[in-house]
């Protein structure tokens, strides 16, 4: 996967844990992104460790109470506490083969986010078309150089990141000389108001880095995904569920399939009409002047040896005759001949 040519927008289907760690749950899910129109789908692969144990007690704290938890009851998972959520939710390295094998079979790429090095080397032995460095590691450079190394296609979020910072992540890239990577614009907040999405940084990003520039999108619906798109992000990731009322952590924040289709359909045909910054006149155009565009016509009949006034003409489709600019050249010619009233006037009837 080269993510320096891309043709269109590349949709990312993020699963994440909304598959609630549910192997046919998943494999669902990558049936429903591909029917949909997404280029790839994504995982996440971590656990416990991504915390201290003095943070998970705290997050306990507030931990959102799940209600329909008796299939993880019965595998001995207390649902009250976050380290069996991250334990029910999370896959295996085996676990996450079988998924990847999957998306081989039915031609949708795979990628995975990775936490630290070890999980750079986990996705990276799956063999996965992109790997994806979270927000929360912008600025952890011991990631990105694990990730630069692996030598995988790298995908890479921007939320809660300083201009300056971003600066910093990118550098680590280019003094590796390490072209095949791209920079999502993202506000780390699930869902953001209105006001702190600054869509207009996706701009921003496009004038100063020499890399692809996408966007993650944690809004509400869709529309925000096709306004990036707009804005020429050539990447979106948009979390995704089959059921945005179902158990888990990030349903209610994602697309469902309805969303990502409109995503995926109406987002391609937006980035077919974004064209390039140049006013260019279509064959198509071209063609539709003669037909459209106006001429200078005969206001009345005029006869041979008349002299023409402004009074003598008017402006009447079709557009095959002398343009309303060159019109102001006729004023003061003579007729070569009997004009009729209501004729598309040409140089050739006058002298």
């Amino acid at each position: 996967m080269d993510l320096t040519s891309l043709k269109e927008p590349y949709i990312i289907a993020e699963i994440g844990c909304n598959h609630n760690g549910d192997i046919d749950l998943a494999i669902e899910m990558i049936n429903q992104a591909k029917r949909c129109g997404a280029n790839a789908v994504k995982f996440q692969f971590f656990d416990e460790k991504l915390c201290t144990n003095k943070y998970l007690d705290e997050l306990d704290k507030g931990i959102v109470k799940l209600e329909n938890v008796d299939k993880w009851e019965s595998k001995g998972l207390n649902l009250h506490n976050i380290r069996d959520q991250i334990r029910a939710f999370s896959n295996t390295k085996e676990e996450f083969q079988l998924l990847r094998d999957y998306c081989k079979k039915i031609n949708i790429d795979f990628g995975c986010t990775a936490e630290d090095a070890y999980g750079v080397e986990v996705v990276s032995s799956l063999d996965s078309d992109f790997l994806k460095i979270a927000s929360n590691d912008l600025n952890n450079p011991s990631t990105i150089q694990a990730a630069i190394q692996s030598q995988k296609p790298i995908i890479i979020s921007t939320g809660m990141a300083s201009l300056e910072e971003i600066d910093l992540a990118y550098s680590l890239f280019r003094e590796a000389n390490y072209k095949n990577f791209a920079l999502l614009h993202c506000v780390s907040i699930y869902p953001p108001r209105n006001e702190i999405v600054n869509l207009n940084f996706i701009n921003t990003l496009q004038s100063i880095y020499d890399c692809e520039i996408g966007y993650s999108d944690h809004t509400l619906g869709y529309s925000i995904s096709l306004a990036a798109i707009a804005k020429g992000a050539k990447i979106i990731e948009k979390h995704f569920t089959l059921d945005k009322n179902m158990e888990g952590w990030d349903h209610k924040v994602s697309a469902d399939p309805k969303d990502l289709e409109i995503i995926c359909k109406e987002g391609k045909n937006i980035f077919e009409c974004l064209g390039n910054r140049y006013k260019v006149v279509s064959q198509d155009e071209l063609e539709k002047r003669e037909k459209f565009r106006k001429s200078a016509t005969s206001a009345r009949d005029i006869k041979e040896g008349e002299i023409i006034t402004d009074q003598d003409i008017v402006y009447r489709r079709p557009g095959t005759g002398i343009t309303p600019v060159e019109a102001k050249w006729l004023i003061g010619r003579k007729a070569r001949q009997d004009i009729s009233e209501d004729t598309t006037l040409l140089w050739d009837y006058f002298v």
